[in-house]
């Protein structure tokens, strides 16, 4: 799995975690930091993801896991435990300065400081794989620089996403179809249709979610049987 997995050049994980610590030395730990305009829309597509999950009730005396892809401050860890969801939950991200506040703010959950990449998960380790807004920006891999492969990154991530679930993954990403996000050239953004057809050629069952704002969908990937 980890082969087929595309990485970061140098120069963009450098710009990334440059932009990130800047962000955080103007807003501190705030959503504003992460880029969201507000906690309110930071929520809304948390709500999304967190809709894949069964009932608080039904998980309440189980143990189940989620790891966070692009996990920020985590911030998703208040928002399912006001929720009454409480997984094992990991979290990762490419920025230090995000690691670094994620573990103040949450120094019993496990946060750690890498690309999918690169540590090393194996096929179905967590029963839940969730990832909110961390493929929202233009990227540059080693092969990536041209029209022919843009969003192969993103595509990597969302494949290798599946393996590593056991049971589900929810993630949202931009919607070209929005004028502002179109006028955004620093932006990632795809056809909520394209990726609902790409995902169907190696998910068990793919759901798009749409409506809840403009410029965002979501989607659910699930296993019907565990690899």
């Amino acid at each position: 799995m980890q082969d087929s997995l595309l990485r970061l050049s140098k120069k963009q994980r450098l710009r990334i975690q440059t932009r990130h610590k800047v962000s955080v030395e103007r807003y501190g730990y705030q959503p504003q930091a992460l880029y969201w305009s507000s906690r309110e829309i930071q929520e809304i597509r948390f709500q999304k993801l967190i809709e894949i999950l069964p009932s608080p009730k039904t998980l309440k005396h189980q143990a189940w896991s989620l790891l966070d892809v692009g996990c920020g401050f985590a911030d998703l860890v208040g928002y399912l435990e006001r929720n009454n969801y409480f997984p094992d939950y990991t979290g990762i991200d490419v920025s230090p300065d995000m690691v670094r506040g994620a573990q103040s703010m949450h120094p019993q959950k496990t946060i750690l400081e890498g690309e999918l990449s690169e540590l090393g998960f194996t096929d179905n380790q967590f029963d839940y794989v969730f990832l909110s807004g961390a493929l929202n920006e233009v990227v540059e891999t080693e092969i990536e620089g041209t029209a022919e492969f843009q969003g192969n990154y993103a595509k990597s991530v969302i494949m290798a996403m599946y393996k590593i679930c056991k049971k589900g993954v929810a993630f949202n990403l931009l919607n070209s179809q929005n004028a502002w996000v179109k006028s955004r050239f620093d932006l990632q953004s795809f056809l909520p249709n394209e990726i609902e057809h790409f995902c169907a050629s190696f998910v068990d069952e793919v759901v798009l979610i749409e409506g809840y704002l403009e410029n965002d969908f979501t989607i659910y990937l699930r296993k019907l049987t565990e690899e």
